[in-house]
């Protein structure tokens, strides 16, 4: 009866287990970040630039927006570019287009800084659908990639449920 997975199999799906821990582990981190910087000092900023990027391959079109703001804390003068911890492009282009406007249109934007780091700072904090679905595919890869585990195992078993309950005579 052999019940423990090959060394092969445990390796190649080991990595799929990484995979899935990784995004799902950025998506945990991205909610954190972005629930601290709920609590982070602002100051008013000013947005320096601001652009939709799309980058094409087989699979599509992914658009993203590219921010530069600058902001002063304690007269001292620094430069972001980051609008959300784990805001990250998707093919939806009226998404991006829509924090794009709000942030072309803005005379002054409130900039969230890192007390401890100011040179670390958002526009914007909780949670975004950059970070659902992080969180989202992360568990949904996990899930399958266990389940594909667990079939696997089940499928090198015997049926000892047929053979208990077999009657034969010889």
């Amino acid at each position: 009866m052999k019940i423990m997975p090959t060394i092969g199999f445990a390796l190649f799906i080991s990595l799929f287990f990484a995979a899935g821990f990784g995004v799902f582990g950025y998506g945990i981190r991205s909610l954190i970040l972005s629930n601290t910087a709920k609590t982070w000092p602002t100051t008013e900023g000013h947005v320096e630039s601001c652009t939709i990027t799309g980058s094409s391959d087989s699979d599509g079109t992914t658009y993203k927006v590219d921010v530069q703001y600058s902001y002063t804390v304690a007269g001292t003068r620094y430069a972001g570019d980051r609008i959300a911890f784990g805001y990250a492009g998707s093919s939806g282009r009226t998404a991006h287009q829509e924090i794009a406007d709000r942030l072309s249109g803005a005379k002054t934007v409130h900039v969230r800084y890192d007390p401890a780091n100011p040179s670390r700072a958002v526009l914007s904090y909780g949670l975004n659908r950059s970070t659902i679905f992080m969180l989202v595919f992360g568990a949904t890869w996990l899930l399958f990639v266990t389940g594909f585990t667990a079939l696997w195992m089940t499928s090198s078993l015997s049926d000892t449920g047929i053979l208990n309950t077999l009657v034969t005579t010889r």
